[in-house]
């Protein structure tokens, strides 16, 4: 910290003039002397009528990190003003003294406004923290909590997801279902196999896509027997999504389909509750389609008039500003479309790939971008040696016929 230039007695005798301005400045510049002589000045002004006094009051205390500022912080959590309230709870986690854990997990478990910013200030205590908030989560189940937990690497994050996982709630389910698969323990497999069996088609995805994460092939089979419906449209969508995602890790082909023409394409649609990539959607649309929407985005750039209520420098912002948003969509949308064609292209090349878990991936996939081209090798991999490649080409080619079909019927 770089040394003030203003004397320590000077910035003691502002802080305690008539002028407001100066004063917060005083309580600043006094919370970065680093001076231990500025604690004693300071926490009276944590009790000044001003509430802009107070708060900077606060922040001062927590940039010099003094213990003596605890117990007067904690009475100022119950400050009248949420922003000293918030600055209280920053100087406490910036001081790190365990005494004030107790009353800022409260705060966390009444859900108050100040909690997130109580989040962050107990990050700062590191895994001294882990005790007490073990104790708080373990009289109130809070799922804010629980998180946290989890994501400061307490040593039995496990064993209270495992607890968050039989839970009545579907929420909190959900919630343990994916923390299994960010953990990476492979303890976590037969819970989540386990969660196969659940009616819900959104307990079903989470749990599948938690086990590709995990690497998980020996589930395989398990959710393999999901594949009941070839609906891509349906309300198993979410969950057939998930498993073409898993299938992409165990066969290590993700890279492979981005590489064949590469480019950042975000889920911009849902279909059946599965979030498609743009290029997975420009092949549900169609090629006719297609280039309407090219069409239509390449008239609007050009035939865009200005608001006749706008004129000069700020019409030409605009009209600026509508051209080049028009043109990025355009570009966006027409890679999207090559990305599609190359994409099937290296696909329908990993049916015929050594390993069987790329062609049960490429073949798990396929469906999903549209493309006629892919029913015949999708039907000749009907005949692969492999079981587990044979069950995900009859499930694609009955779903990719449908697809075409609804497309077909749609005028699409």
């Amino acid at each position: 910290m770089p040394k003030l230039d203003i004397p320590v007695e000077l910035l003691i005798q502002q802080l305690h003039g008539p002028d407001w301005t100066a004063r917060c400045d005083a309580a600043r510049l006094l919370g970065q002397s680093g001076d231990s002589r500025a604690v004693d000045v300071l926490l009276p002004d944590l009790s000044d009528p001003d509430w802009r006094v107070r708060r900077n009051a606060a922040q001062a205390l927590g940039a010099l990190r003094d213990k003596r500022a605890v117990e007067p912080l904690l009475a100022s959590l119950q400050d009248r003003t949420m922003t000293v309230r918030q600055r209280a709870i920053v100087a406490l986690g910036r001081i790190k003294d365990i005494q004030a854990l107790p009353a800022l997990l409260d705060i966390l478990l009444e859900n108050k406004h100040e909690s997130c910013d109580v989040s962050k200030a107990i990050r700062k205590f590191g895994k001294k923290a882990l005790p007490e908030m073990v104790k708080a989560f373990q009289r109130s189940n809070d799922q804010g909590l629980f998180l946290l937990l989890v994501e400061m690497k307490y040593e039995g994050a496990f064993d209270l997801i495992l607890k968050y996982l039989e839970s009545d709630k579907p929420s909190a389910r959900l919630t343990a279902i994916r923390e299994l698969g960010k953990l990476g323990n492979k303890r976590a497999i037969p819970h989540l196999i386990n969660q196969l069996k659940h009616n819900d088609s959104t307990t079903q995805g989470e749990a599948v896509r938690a086990l590709g994460i995990l690497g998980a092939t020996e589930a395989i089979p398990s959710m393999l027997d999901l594949l009941e419906d070839d609906e891509l449209y349906g309300p198993h969508a979410s969950v057939y999504h998930a498993m073409t995602e898993a299938f992409q890790i165990f066969g290590e082909i993700g890279n492979e389909i981005k590489n064949a023409f590469p480019g950042n394409y975000p889920a911009l649609f849902n279909m059946g509750s599965a979030p498609i990539s743009l290029p997975e959607a420009m092949g549900m649309l169609g090629n006719d389609q297609s280039n309407i929407l090219s069409d239509a985005l390449s008239k609007f750039q050009t035939g865009f008039t200005k608001p006749d209520n706008l004129t000069g420098p700020v019409a030409d912002a605009v009209h600026k500003a509508m051209e080049d948003m028009t043109w990025k969509f355009g570009v966006m949308f027409a890679d999207a479309s090559d990305a599609k064609q190359d994409r099937v292209v290296r696909l329908i090349e990993l049916l015929k790939s050594d390993s069987n878990l790329k062609r049960s991936a490429a073949a798990l996939t396929l469906p999903w971008y549209g493309d006629e081209r892919s029913l015949e090798p999708l039907k000749q991999s009907l005949q692969d040696k492999d079981e587990t490649t044979r069950i995900a080409a009859t499930w694609a080619v009955n779903a990719l016929q449908k697809a075409v079909s609804y497309r077909k019927q749609s005028g699409m």
